[in-house]
């Protein structure tokens, strides 16, 4: 009975923290310290897995674990990636890629649990049909509320693709990840900044039409990002100029919209601070990557200097006119008043 006792107190305790956890979360999302929050969400992270220990279908713990483990990859250990590679330090690139898509592929799992624990109906395993994976989801999730399931699940396991461009059987799971944003974007496109569309038009633009892409429906879903956010979520922006804006070759929108980013101010106590301060990031690093991403317009390019003239032209030329002739000494001295052969008149 004790043994019992003791069991029920754990499982309310874990309960309550979960809660509170689910309530002071966004405030990691205000901060204005980029460093300081890289150094605090790490130990978030292992705290809400060992509740997980206790608590293991928590509903509150598992998207806090998807959403944690995605956020944090993304905003700072893809950050050391970019700035390895910029650097042209290959290990530790490849290092911090491994770092990520471990991550990913973990929130990935934790939010495809919490899929199942929301509907019976859905297996332990994906379906390895997007036809059959879009009727299951279209079935199974038809509230608003669950688009935040569905959006950290797919996302996370879209995000792993993405650095897996040399794993091709990871590479064709990118059609269900895809599956799982565009039900959570029919559910509630404004979830999280509209961050479906985002995802869908990364998706979308990424590839060329040559290679299955459809950059202008990609280009659509981050323009009605921009709108439903009014601007104001920066990553909107940065996600846009790497993706469409590099696929197209389109220098002018590339720029326009990394500038735009650097040029908004960060705002201070909202959900959109430490996102914008990750985007503001990104945008420096990739404008300062502009010449090797986007290449210049001959328009845009400077005018060659002509050629010289060929010996053949130069045959064609005039003659040049003859020297003059020596001039002869002077006869006499100029007169008093005028002014002499070096002088210019006033």
């Amino acid at each position: 009975m004790l043994l019992c006792a003791a069991c029920s107190t754990t499982q309310l305790a874990v309960s309550t923290q979960a809660e509170v956890m689910e309530l002071a979360f966004p405030s990691i999302e205000e901060q204005t310290d980029y460093d300081f929050a890289r150094s605090a969400i790490p130990g978030n992270l292992v705290q809400i897995e060992g509740l997980l220990r206790v608590q293991p279908d928590n509903e509150r713990l598992l998207l806090l674990a998807a959403r944690g483990f995605t956020s944090y990859a993304y905003g700072f250990v893809e950050d050391e990636l970019h700035q390895a590679e910029q650097a042209g330090d290959l290990d530790a690139a490849d290092r911090q890629r491994a770092r990520a898509r471990a991550m990913y592929l973990k929130a990935k799992d934790y939010g495809w649990k919490l899929l199942r624990l929301l509907d019976d109906d859905v297996p332990a395993e994906a379906p390895r049909d997007p036809d059959e994976l879009r009727a299951l989801v279209r079935d199974a999730f038809d509230a608003p509320e669950h688009a935040s399931a569905l959006f950290w699940t797919g996302n996370a396991w879209g995000l792993a693709i993405n650095l897996s461009r040399d794993e091709p059987a990871l590479l064709a799971d990118l059609p269900f990840a895809r599956v799982l944003v565009e039900r959570a974007v029919e559910l509630d496109e404004r979830y999280y900044n509209a961050s479906g569309h985002v995802f869908l038009g990364v998706a979308h633009a990424s590839l060329g039409q040559s290679m299955g892409g459809q950059p202008e429906t990609g280009r659509a879903h981050f323009e009605k990002a921009l709108a439903l956010t009014e601007r104001r979520a920066t990553l909107v922006h940065v996600n846009y100029a790497e993706s469409y804006a590099v696929q197209t070759q389109n220098r002018d929108l590339f720029t326009s919209l990394l500038e735009e980013v650097l040029a908004a101010p960060i705002p201070e106590g909202s959900a959109l601070t430490l996102p914008n301060t990750i985007a503001r990031r990104r945008a420096q690093r990739l404008l300062a990557q502009v010449d090797s991403l986007v290449l210049q317009s001959l328009d845009d390019l400077p005018a060659a200097p002509p050629d010289p003239p060929t010996p053949e032209e130069d045959s064609d030329l005039p003659d040049a006119p003859p020297d003059p002739p020596e001039a002869s000494e002077p006869t006499s001295a100029p007169q008093a008043g005028a002014p002499g052969p070096a002088t210019v008149a006033e």
